[in-house]
């Protein structure tokens, strides 16, 4: 699982980031509710660990917002209060767990594991648009019945850009999406797998589907 930590207590972060990834996670840091807030709404998350305060945004509001916007994420809110209305509250915001500080490390696994356990018996949501199908639990794109043949950085750009159909997707989201977190990824690189993933869907009958170019700003998947 790729799990987004969002936490400003550096001190924290560091021991959870190490935590997780010792337990064969991919973790991805940010420590303010603002950019908490814009990762999430990626889509390209399995699980987020939520800290309630937190600078720029704080993590109730950043709750509420993602979940106002249908972001479906597993969210495991950090909170140092633990009183019951504060817990009522977290739940009925569109938390999925919670864990109050300070926590056991060995706790917060078995939390992070189970509510992985839980997402993959949920049926994953077919992707489709302009004659496109994306299978997240196959991981295949089908156009006309016929398999489009992807490299796994090209499906996780589709997967993105089809997930924000409509909206602009940065080049900062589709690399984050694509690459593993510090990776040094040159100037074109994203232009070359766009290109790619262009050239791959469109003998297939996806002629309905344009990956436009917004310059200065990323790439917008839109239906013709």
């Amino acid at each position: 699982m790729h799990i987004l930590v969002i936490e400003d207590d550096t001190r924290i972060a560091a021991l959870v980031n190490r935590a997780l990834r010792e337990a064969g996670y991919q973790v991805t840091l940010c420590y303010d509710g603002v950019e908490g807030e814009q990762k999430l709404l990626t889509g390209q998350f399995d699980l987020a660990l939520l800290d309630i305060m937190l600078p720029g945004l704080d993590g109730l509001s950043v709750l509420e917002r993602v979940r106002r916007k249908l972001c479906k994420t597993p969210i495991l809110v950090l909170t140092a209060v633990d009183a019951v209305p504060k817990i009522v509250q977290v739940f009925d915001l569109g938390a999925d767990d919670y864990l109050v500080k300070p926590f056991i490390l060995e706790i917060l696994l078995a939390r992070v594991a189970a509510l992985g356990r839980r997402a993959t018996r949920e049926e994953p949501t077919v992707l489709a648009a302009g004659g496109i199908s994306l299978d997240p639990a196959r991981r295949v794109a089908v156009s006309s019945g016929r398999e489009v043949a992807l490299t796994r950085k090209q499906y996780r750009l589709l997967e993105l850009l089809m997930k924000r159909k409509g909206v602009i997707t940065s080049r900062e989201q589709l690399i984050e999406a694509g690459w593993i977190p510090g990776a040094d990824v040159k100037e074109n690189t994203l232009d070359v797998y766009i290109h790619g993933l262009r050239s791959k869907l469109q003998p297939v009958g996806s002629q309905n589907v344009i990956i436009r170019t917004v310059h200065g700003l990323g790439y917008i998947f839109e239906e013709a």
